[in-house]
């Protein structure tokens, strides 16, 4: 099961932050339109931020600061545009901020049950996560600028991980892996490559990947039900 928070989008964020410091020095010996527009889309996603230590939330008493408001809001930005919407178009842009505040208040609510079941993390677990980021650059200053790109630092990456770690336990102990049928994984790969491509991969290339995917799906199905039923009983108070 992948990591409820997503590892692999986070990744992605931190990667583009090296590749755009990387770049920066060319965009600033050759302007150009394009490179202004993209500027201009910058400072309008940047402006979407909060101040760090605004108080975004309050769950059951517990309060969601800008800082974590702002991580998030950069790794939906990202993955909306990568899905080739424009996160600047203003209601792109409110979708973006409900979708931030809904997993926001989701994620502590998984992190509070987790926590008062006893769930925890230790130094190694957490360790071991990082290390999957860490491999993704070249050396640790890499990962550092990148972070700095994001506002972040290594410690709250590191303590972002840890809350990761014991929500992954819990999701892992009360979510029972869902099954997937041939026919589904069958009626998906006709569905999605079958249809218009003239050299589509073979069903059997694409099992094990069409598997994993629909697993996950049904996983996410299940964790988006689980946090509905513990909002019910909830106190949430949202402040952005």
């Amino acid at each position: 099961m992948k990591k409820y928070l997503g590892l692999l989008m986070l990744i992605g964020v931190l990667l583009l932050a090296a590749c755009n410091n990387n770049s920066e020095a060319n965009k600033e010996e050759k302007p150009s339109e394009e490179s202004a527009t993209m500027d201009q889309t910058q400072e309008e996603l940047e402006a979407m931020k909060v101040k760090e230590d605004k108080v975004v939330a309050t769950v059951n008493g517990e309060d969601i600061k800008g800082k974590d408001y702002n991580s998030m809001l950069v790794q939906t930005q990202l993955r909306y545009t990568m899905s080739g919407e424009d996160p600047a178009d203003t209601e792109v842009a409110k979708s973006i901020e409900e979708e931030v505040m809904d997993n926001l208040i989701g994620q502590e609510l998984l992190l509070q049950k987790a926590k008062e079941e006893g769930f925890s993390a230790s130094d190694k677990e957490v360790e071991a996560e990082l290390e999957q980021i860490k491999a993704q650059f070249d050396g640790e200053d890499e990962l550092k600028k990148a972070l700095e790109g994001q506002g972040m630092t290594l410690a709250q990456l590191e303590s972002q991980y840890y809350d990761i770690v014991v929500v992954d336990k819990f999701v892992k102990e009360k979510i029972e892996t869902p099954e997937v049928t041939e026919e589904e994984m069958k009626a998906f790969y006709d569905d999605q490559f079958s249809k218009d491509a003239e050299n589509p991969p073979s069903y059997e290339e694409m099992k094990d990947r069409i598997k994993d995917y629909l697993v996950e799906t049904k996983t996410q199905e299940k964790v988006q039900q689980l946090k509905e039923d513990l909002l019910k009983k909830a106190e949430v108070e949202e402040k952005l």
